[in-house]
């Protein structure tokens, strides 16, 4: 095998090795829960050119909804801090993205994210 040969597939391979790492990390921001709907869980948060757009998160670990389970006739128009991952998840020829909430921190009237 040349040598040519031999450092491009050590390329790919490092490639491979890092593509996972960026893939998984943590995000956080504050957001507005405005239900379930299908598909997951729905807030409203501001995106850093200050616009508001409706995100929905697939999945909320089930430890966070045992300790603290969202319930519409109370949290429907709460704020909370959301640190979340994105992830995802190759099925045979297609691949999807699958955000799950890590953690929900309710925030108090006049609390924000960034202070």
């Amino acid at each position: 095998m040349t040598i040519r040969i031999k450092l491009f597939l050590i390329l790919l391979t490092s490639f491979g090795i890092s593509t996972p790492q960026e893939i998984n990390r943590i995000g956080e921001l504050e957001g507005v829960y405005q239900g379930q709907v299908e598909g997951g869980y729905s807030f409203c948060c501001k995106t850093s050119s200050g616009f508001e757009e409706a995100l929905v998160f697939n999945e909320i670990l089930s430890v966070i909804l045992e300790k603290y389970p969202l319930y519409i006739d109370k949290h429907v128009g709460q704020n909370f801090i959301i640190s979340f991952t994105k992830d995802i998840i190759i099925e045979e020829k297609r691949s999807k993205e699958v955000s799950t909430i890590i953690r929900l921190q309710k925030l108090v009237s006049g609390q924000h994210l960034r202070e």
